[in-house]
Parts: C-alpha cells; structure tokens; sequence
C-alpha cells in the first residue's frame, strides 16, 4: 500500500531511454492514456517512438511526441511498460495506470493506492 499525503498527486518514477527521473503526477481520472510529460522534457528525451495527434479543448489538433518507457508507483516495486507523451507543461497519470489499482481519494486529504 501506498499513502500519498500530497493529493491528489502520487509519487512516480520513469524511466524513458537513458532518462530516469522520480516526479510528482497529478492524477486525472479523466484522462484514460497512460502519463503525459511537459514538453520541455523532449530536448533530454531525444527522438520520439511515435507521433500522435491530440485534440485539446478548443477543440484543435496538435502532433505530441510519444515515448515508450517504464514507470513505477514509488513504494509499489512494479515496473509497468508504458507509452509516454510529451505535450503541455504538468507530469499527468491517467485511468490506464490508475484502472490496475484500488485507488481512494480519501476527503480531499490523502490518496491511498492498493494492488
């Protein structure tokens, strides 16, 4: 079990070729990928695996760089294979992350993350 007391943020750690860093992710349960990176990191992170193309609010097209990559839940030991995109400026996890957990957003306090 994993208890973050920075909510709703969860502690990550990922790995995306030689790049390794532990960061914080807001969690976004509306958001059903995997986890979105700022794109600044893609001068560290070097060429894309893919490039997709998201639709933002205003309803616009923009092209993202994707990588593929490893992410751990810190505290978890579980690396999980993951596609990581590069778009916007906030560390986001979403629901295909989130959806192998018990996860519990305990009043606005804590979130609380189970196997």
């Amino acid at each position: 079990m994993v208890v973050s007391y920075s909510y709703p943020f969860l502690d990550l750690r990922i790995t995306i070729n030689s790049f390794r860093s532990n960061i914080p992710a807001y969690i976004d349960t509306g958001f059903d990928g995997y986890l979105i990176v700022p794109e600044y990191l893609v001068i560290e992170l070097g060429e894309p695996d893919y490039v997709s193309e998201w639709e933002l609010g205003d309803g616009s097209i923009v092209e993202a760089q994707d990588y593929l990559g490893t992410l751990e839940i810190v505290g978890l030991e579980e690396n999980i294979e993951v596609r990581i995109t590069a778009i916007g400026t906030e560390f986001i996890l979403g629901r295909s992350i989130i959806d192998r957990y018990c996860v519990l957003f305990d009043h606005g306090e804590r979130v609380i993350i189970e196997r």
